[in-house]
């Protein structure tokens, strides 16, 4: 009778064990942190300007010895793996990406990036595999990375939230969520860069639209286009009712009409680096020897809207890239690193403002 007594305390205790491990948050998986000494985000920021002419200089932005603001990058949909959502392994696109869309924030913040298992190219491709079941296994999973850097890791600090395509829509529901209802958490909110996300002009109660250079506590956005968005276009568009797009000028945010385009000179590798290749066909100077190349004076940008309620920011000069995979996306490809100058910009002001004031 003993023993048994023995046996079924330890089941009884063993059962507990394994409840508390299966609803225990899994533990954050980061692809870009300060706590490690090398990752994606650490990439040389030595670039080469190309003029329009093909003449060149080269400029070596530093570092922010001691950024004073974190932000937290969530990145689009880039897995090929073959699943719907994706593990949270560290395959050559997803640090890629991270390379191209966050490692030049580096020069104001401190960079955090969080795997998550996104919903995968796979995945998007079908749209009836992307049910609200899988779209919430990568809410969820990005939501608990940023729940546990703001436990843990922030130290109450001011963030910028960074994102593109899935990761916008993601950190829109987030900023729903867990910042727009929070006053305390809203106070260290700097703002969010949402791009290619369709952010709508109601979307939030307290978080608004940025209107001018250094404003904070408010959303960035944009979705590039050359020619006006087809009616079928996946971006600048809303089915919601009195609502639209929400587009924000670089000129108006204390940049400048004129795109800086920023890209490292390292290949994309998988199935968007395909897809870079038909965007930027004609755009890629040779002969770069630096980490980053700049195309200055190519393009310029203006938010537009069209009769029919399209809001885009319309991006105009040459060699104009090529809409991809169809006209439908524009040129989201490009929402970021056509204008990443002006977003490190945007987001310097942004920061230098928050730090006076706090």
């Amino acid at each position: 009778m003993r023993r048994l007594s023995h046996a079924l305390i330890l089941t009884a205790a063993l059962v507990t064990a394994l409840a508390a491990a299966a609803s225990a948050p899994a533990k954050t998986v980061w692809l870009c942190s300060p706590q490690q000494s090398s990752d994606p985000c650490d990439y040389g920021l030595e670039t080469t300007f190309v003029a329009p002419d093909d003449s060149r200089t080269t400029q070596t932005p530093k570092p922010a010895a001691h950024p004073k603001v974190d932000c937290f990058y969530v990145y689009p949909t880039v897995s090929d793996q073959k699943t719907t959502n994706a593990t949270l392994a560290k395959d050559p696109e997803i640090k890629a990406i991270a390379t191209y869309e966050a490692s030049r924030f580096r020069q104001d913040c401190r960079v955090w990036a969080p795997m998550y298992k996104q919903v995968t190219l796979v995945g998007i491709a079908d749209p009836s595999k992307v049910s609200a079941l899988n779209s919430g296994i990568a809410y969820k999973s990005a939501r608990a990375a940023f729940r546990d850097y703001i436990k843990h890791d922030n130290h109450g600090r001011g963030f910028v939230l960074i994102g593109h395509s899935q990761g916008s829509f993601v950190l829109r529901q987030l900023i729903s969520d867990e910042i727009d209802g929070r006053p305390a958490l809203r106070k260290r909110f700097v703002s969010a860069l949402l791009l290619g996300g369709n952010v709508t002009n109601k979307e939030y109660k307290h978080v608004g639209d940025c209107a001018k250079a250094g404003q904070t506590g408010c959303v960035v956005a944009w979705s590039m286009f050359h020619d006006p968005p087809p009616s079928n276009s996946l971006f600048g568009r809303t089915r919601l009712k009195g609502q639209h797009v929400v587009c924000t000028s670089p000129s108006k945010l204390g940049s400048s009409a004129k795109l800086l385009p920023l890209q490292p000179s390292l290949a994309f590798p998988g199935t968007i680096g395909l897809g870079l290749q038909i965007f930027e066909r004609g755009q890629q100077p040779t002969g770069i020897t630096t980490p980053w190349f700049a195309l200055p004076d190519h393009y310029t940008a203006t938010c537009a809207r069209t009769a029919d309620g399209a809001s885009y920011l319309k991006v105009d000069g040459s060699p104009q890239p090529t809409p991809t995979p169809d006209a439908s996306w524009g040129l989201h490809l490009g929402d970021m690193n056509l204008a990443m100058g002006n977003l490190v910009t945007i987001a310097g002001r942004q920061i230098a403002a928050y730090v006076k004031h706090s």
